[in-house]
């Protein structure tokens, strides 16, 4: 090589035109492009091709800087003249190849960044983007318009960009998350002539990296935790090579080759049969093997197959007595399993009770109850507060049971004047009484071979509750003025929201009566207690009404049932279906809105505003704790008639009609608190 000295005189230094106009002078003058490809330039240590424009550029060659040009040929006086020329000269010569040099360069590089694998943004000095390549727009997941010229901090979160933009600063690398992907960023301040003009931002997307290397370090794990099951279990264990050599033998397996004085071989082991049967036939074996210092084993020879190409065996002893352990403990887990689906089979309900939604611990445990009371003839006893579900798990223990083809009638014993309750129970024969023109049935006779449910049963009168006790001994029944005695065949299936043992301790209910339904108890718990069957509830009760009101509710505003699950419910599932019923029907659109629902549930602060001065509502159920089941019904309606200024309101609270209520300040004597402001509407 052929080394000529420079010195630069142009004002600039090598600047990029300056450049561009070396290579422009140097094709002209070197027509064999093969021999310009071989031309290097020098300078500070670094050897780069001279018609490498931005090497070259990138050396930032000042003025007066010395430069070594390296040529396989001498170079002719007039062509060393020329280059001296270009390089002190301020001039610049063949502009027109040096602008194309320039154009193709450029569009050099804007291909290279465009198809990077790595995301690249640059931005200007007042840290707004100037280019994003096509990377770039995918990590971000922002279409190109929208980060052209928008600051880098609104574009890309956390860019870091506006940092890099200071004159100290220096490049750095953090790493972050894209979305779904983890990225590193590389950011850089972009200089010249010593003063930051830029900088830029580079992406290096490493998900696929870090997948491959939790992967390789999840296979390492895992053959960590192989080694150490190899080498700690019980059992002999040995791999082989396809000749049959040993390459890994457990301790205890080596042990037992040390002691017996066996070959590495697994035909030492098992014998010439079944190691052909291996490796010839790649099938499995199984054999009793005897040693002479060491119990029998059963020893099972496997084929390593990988491709369909054989690799080796695996051989295994186990001790014999060890497995006529494992047989014991197989017949034991036998009868554990045999145990446990005699226990699974307890909670797999009849069909009948798919009607009642709830997959609550509490309400499951109440249903299981009621499911065995279905599949007999006993006497059922259903309690829990208003609005629960007692009638509807009546009905499912009915449906259940062998009596589903037959009737099933219903007494509400509290809605019949008492008058004429024994009249509706038994029947009456004509002329009983006034008003009695013909014979008529009870209802136990219309529940004849079916089943008969008494709802408030605590609502009896002693006189009646003594009748319906011959009832249930006799199983017969007369008519009201009639001496005929008619047997029957009815299942009796009874329900209260009251305290009967306390009713039977305070005289009000019969004792004999009460151990005569309480057969088969079964408590349905308020809502409350099985919060987590609310929204199933809710759902279900909105395909309801969707379905009969011809409306499309999909969807609950973010919070609404939330809110619905933080209310108490006193009027248990009635009050739950009243409400939705009302929402549904008043609701416009396919979404049920926080605002739809009443303002003791939505916010039950405003509560406050409506009641008068008194007992908190925790401070009043409190207080209830040792009272009867009426007397705290009596204080329930005292304390809403006196926080709802309507029977209506009261009544939406409680789950029941604006009459119900009214009627229960009747019973209870609560008119006075009513005030002038009370109305029924």
């Amino acid at each position: 090589m052929h080394h000529y000295t420079f010195t630069v005189m142009k004002e600039n230094g090598l600047h990029v035109r300056m450049v561009a106009t070396l290579i422009a002078k140097l094709k002209k003058l070197f027509s064999d492009p093969d021999k310009l490809k071989r031309v290097y330039l020098l300078y500070n240590g670094q050897q780069v091709p001279v018609i490498n424009l931005l090497a070259v550029v990138s050396l930032k060659i000042k003025k007066g800087d010395q430069v070594t040009i390296l040529f396989e040929e001498p170079l002719s006086s007039e062509a060393f003249a020329e280059i001296k020329e270009i390089l002190n000269s301020n001039d610049d010569y063949d502009q027109e190849v040096a602008d194309r040099l320039l154009m193709e360069n450029s569009m050099t590089m804007e291909e290279v960044l465009a198809n990077l694998p790595n995301g690249v943004v640059i931005v200007n000095r007042e840290n707004v983007i100037t280019y994003a390549n096509k990377e770039a727009v995918r990590l971000l997941g922002v279409p190109l318009p929208d980060l052209l010229n928008r600051k880098a901090e609104e574009a890309v979160p956390d860019s870091g960009l506006n940092k890099i933009l200071k004159p100290e600063s220096a490049p750095f690398s953090r790493r972050k998350t894209l979305k779904d992907r983890t990225i590193i960023a590389s950011r850089a301040p972009l200089v010249y002539n010593h003063e930051v003009i830029g900088a830029i931002i580079l992406f290096q997307d490493i998900s696929d990296v870090e997948a491959l290397s939790q992967e390789l370090n999840e296979v390492k794990r895992l053959q960590e935790q192989l080694n150490l099951v190899l080498r700690t279990v019980d059992d002999l264990i040995g791999l082989s090579d396809p000749s049959g050599k040993f390459v890994f033998l457990n301790p205890v397996f080596s042990r037992l080759i040390e002691e017996e004085k066996l070959d590495n071989d697994v035909r030492s082991v098992v014998g010439e049969r079944a190691w052909k049967a291996a490796a010839d036939k790649r099938q499995p074996t199984a054999q009793i093997v005897a040693f002479k210092k060491n119990p029998m084993y059963i020893a099972r020879l496997n084929p390593t197959i990988v491709d369909g190409r054989f690799y080796g065996s695996v051989l295994t002893l186990s001790r014999i007595d060890d497995m006529k352990v494992l047989l014991e403990q197989l017949e034991m887990e036998k009868e554990r399993t045999k145990y446990l689906e005699l226990e699974l089979s307890k909670h797999q309900f009849d069909k009948a009770f798919d009607m009642i939604i709830g997959e609550s611990e509490t309400i499951r445990d109440a249903l299981s109850v009621a499911n065995k009371a279905s599949k007999s003839e006993a006497t059922v006893l259903i309690t829990g507060e208003s609005g629960t579900g007692k009638e509807l798990v009546a009905k499912a223990i009915h449906q259940a049971s062998l009596r589903k083809d037959k009737p099933f009638v219903r007494v509400n014993c509290a809605a019949i004047p008492p008058s004429l309750i024994e009249s509706e129970l038994f029947g009456h024969e004509k002329g009983a009484f006034t008003g009695a023109v013909q014979t008529r049935k009870g209802k136990f006779e219309l529940a004849n071979h079916g089943t008969i449910f008494l709802d408030e049963i605590g609502d009896l009168s002693l006189e009646l509750q003594a009748k319906l006790l011959r009832v249930l001994q006799e199983r017969e029944i007369e008519r009201v003025g009639g001496y005929e005695t008619i047997r029957l065949d009815v299942r009796i299936i009874a329900a209260t929201h009251q305290n009967l043992p306390d009713m039977v301790q305070k005289k009000l209910f019969r004792e004999d009566l009460y151990f005569r339904l309480n057969v088969i108890p079964v408590h349905l718990p308020p809502l409350r207690k099985r919060r987590s069957d609310i929204p199933l509830l809710v759902d279900y009760f909105r395909v309801q009404y969707n379905k009969k009101l011809g409306k499309s509710i999909k969807y609950y505003e973010d919070g609404f049932i939330e809110a619905l699950m933080r209310y108490n419910w006193p009027g248990n599932i009635r009050e739950l279906q009243n409400i939705m019923e009302r929402l549904i029907t008043l609701a416009e659109g396919d979404t049920l809105y926080l605002k739809d629902l009443p303002n003791y549930i939505a916010e039950p602060s405003s509560v406050s505003e409506m009641r008068e001065e008194g007992p908190s509502l925790s401070e009043f159920l409190a207080q209830l704790a040792p009272m009867t089941m009426e007397e705290y019904e009596r204080e329930i309606y005292k304390q809403i008639i006196q926080r709802y200024p309507s029977f209506n309101q009261a009544a939406k609270v409680l789950g029941v009609t604006h009459k119900t209520v009214a009627a229960k300040v009747r019973k209870y004597g609560l008119e006075n608190l009513l005030g002038k402001r009370y109305q029924e509407s």
